[in-house]
């Protein structure tokens, strides 16, 4: 797929992703809202090529918080997350796809050199693993902070998944997504702290700028045996996520990237054409002409029938 098709087909999700959420907004915010999400990304992009770690150890407010594991999301410049703790002075272990793993490991390894600093005092997990949750609980018994990142990247095919009990339903503006809590229910069992954190926009002298948040806790070790943990910790996350899209909606990286939980649906049976308030966008690809639907994110190719 060439570069131009990759960012039409990235833009033709975004767009119907945010529009699942936020409904009651035009195509026009919608397009405004997707420009400014690009502007940011190639911010971001710009700012992780001038890392400092002495200059981010200055800016950081954060008061220390116990090692443990840090959830927070793709959101803003999420990628200073990991440098901000190396300049706090932790030992961090990274969890990472393996994709992004192989594209992004080598760096931090050099960014590390650069600044002198041990390679050790920055790991990175598999999260495709076999025993990733095994590995994540003996980097907290060595005190070093396992950074999680939670997103929503489900796709279709995860719906036939046997574990879902796994999943927790997270309702959100006029849709919803889900969360795997796996990692809430190990640490509950073990007794492993739990914070969570993100990056938000601050003000200085009139100039914004992003910093890293004061963690907040989500599970301590005294909710080990507390019944209601799980459900008060997956509602801190919850309140965390609101308020940070509320901030500002448009710095979420997995807008593109959002797949929903869908029933499965019998052969046959039409839900695009009928669908109330569907919305379709025109498009080209490959010389071809389609149209997208912005509900059920549904691709049809228009052609000509010869009378």
């Amino acid at each position: 797929m060439k570069e131009q098709e990759r960012n039409n087909l990235k833009r033709l999700l975004w767009l119907s992703n945010v529009y699942q959420f936020f409904p009651d907004r035009s195509i026009s915010d919608l397009q405004q809202g997707y420009q400014r999400w690009l502007h940011q990304k190639q911010q971001f992009k710009a700012q992780y090529r001038q890392i400092n770690l002495d200059q981010l150890q200055q800016e950081s407010s954060i008061h220390d918080f116990d090692a443990g594991i840090l959830l927070t999301f793709h959101y803003g410049p999420y990628r200073l997350l990991p440098r901000y703790l190396l300049a706090m002075g932790y030992q961090v272990t990274l969890l990472l796809s393996t994709d992004v793993l192989e594209r992004e490991n080598k760096q931090y390894q050099k960014e590390l050199d650069a600044d002198g600093i041990c390679p050790d005092r920055l790991e990175c997990l598999d999260a495709h693993d076999p025993l990733v949750l095994r590995k994540i609980c003996r980097a907290v018994e060595r005190q070093r902070v396992v950074l999680v990142f939670l997103d929503a990247n489900e796709s279709l095919a995860k719906y036939a998944d046997q574990d879902q009990e796994a999943k927790v339903r997270i309702d959100f503006a006029a849709h919803y997504f889900h969360w795997r809590i796996n990692i809430l229910k190990i640490a509950q069992r073990f007794g492993i702290a739990i914070a969570v954190t993100h990056m938000e926009r601050k003000k200085n002298d009139d100039q914004q700028f992003w910093q890293m948040r004061q963690p907040q806790a989500v599970l301590s070790p005294e909710d080990q045996h507390h019944p209601d943990a799980l459900s008060s910790a997956c509602a801190v996350l919850q309140q965390t996520f609101q308020a940070m899209i509320e901030q500002d909606w448009t710095a979420w990286e997995n807008w593109s990237l959002l797949h929903h939980y869908m029933p499965v649906i019998a052969p046959g049976i039409s839900t695009a054409i009928d669908a109330v308030g569907s919305w379709f966008i025109p498009f080209t690809w490959r010389d071809k002409a389609y149209l997208f639907d912005l509900s059920t994110k549904g691709f049809y190719e228009l052609s000509c029938k010869n009378k």
